[in-house]
């Protein structure tokens, strides 16, 4: 059985001022991903004169909304505040390769991009990101 860590995942996106354009590999400033959670609500089914809830498994299968953070770069092209600073309506490709070549494709939208710091910190980013359509598992 492999065993993957941190350091096999490759993260990568399409760039705000250039969307349908070849993706930026974001792994060197990303330090915290996730959770990516795939989920598939169910539907209460409970007929009338049942004492316990009953389910109809859910049609759809959702990714939700999932994180990225790590340490601010505004290197003009590539760093995180040229791909993720821009907040807006159009989806953007990203591809996650765990390790081994397997990998979690789709588009999302960033629904948000915050920058912090703390006094003796390093001024940090995180951003939001809301999946969309149809995602790639392989």
């Amino acid at each position: 059985m492999a065993k993957y860590g941190s350091n096999s995942i490759v993260i990568e996106f399409e760039k705000a001022d250039s969307v349908g354009s070849a993706d930026t590999n974001m792994t060197a400033y990303i330090t915290k991903f996730g959770p990516l959670d795939k989920i598939r609500e169910g539907v209460v089914s409970t007929p009338f004169g049942v004492s316990a809830p009953e389910y109809l498994a859910g049609v759809l299968t959702d990714y939700g909304e999932f994180t990225i953070e790590g340490f601010y770069d505004d290197t003009a092209t590539t760093g995180p505040n040229a791909v993720f600073g821009s907040v807006n309506t159009v989806p953007r490709y990203w591809k996650v390769t765990w390790g081994g070549g397997k990998y979690t494709a789709g588009r999302c939208l960033i629904t948000k991009y915050e920058r912090g710091d703390e006094v003796g910190g390093y001024i940090t980013y995180t951003a939001t990101c809301r999946t969309t359509g149809s995602i790639t598992e392989a």
